[in-house]
């Protein structure tokens, strides 16, 4: 009878032990399943077209200048939990819906911003998509850092890694 008690005992042991292995090879291994998280906004640009010509200036509508617009609104708005969003890139999209599939295959969680009342949430359709980012204050190495130390022809070979080879191997 006393054996049995200490098998039992010994075998809830045994188990608590495994699961606790279990748990700490899965948080330790890395098994990934948090999305990162993709932010995005549909703006009617069409309307914004109208009556709006003053924005646009002699060219007309360019995304360049639609994506100064949109990072002027979120600079600007009241909604301070928006202010520190800025605009990645920008495209007509005409599958929204399939847009958004294609980035939670590749572990991208999109979110949409609504940084005006009146915006509708958009999650299938067309539109025009706005990618964005949280700007954190950190200037990240973009293609503009070339005249910034980057690769010239004076400098080749003096610098180490792919930077000293202009970029190429």
């Amino acid at each position: 009878m006393i054996g049995s008690k200490l098998t039992i005992a010994y075998n809830k042991i045994e188990l608590i032990l495994l699961t606790k292995i279990i748990l700490i090879l899965i948080i330790t291994m890395g098994i990934e399943t948090k999305y990162e998280y993709k932010y995005y906004t549909v703006v009617d640009t069409e309307q914004w077209r109208r009556g709006n010509e003053d924005i646009w200036g002699e060219e007309g509508f360019t995304w360049d200048v639609a994506i100064e617009f949109i990072n002027y609104k979120f600079k600007t708005s009241r909604d301070k939990s928006v202010n520190n969003y800025r605009v990645d890139y920008a495209g007509y999209e005409h599958d929204i819906k399939n847009w958004i599939r294609i980035h939670e295959r590749h572990k991208e969680r999109p979110v949409f911003v609504q940084f005006q009342e009146d915006q509708p949430i958009k999650t299938m359709g067309e539109g025009s998509l706005f990618v964005l980012y949280e700007y954190d204050g950190v200037h990240y190495s973009s293609a503009s850092d070339d005249e910034d130390g980057g690769y010239s022809p004076d400098n080749y070979g003096t610098i180490d890694g792919l930077a000293g080879a202009g970029g190429r191997l």
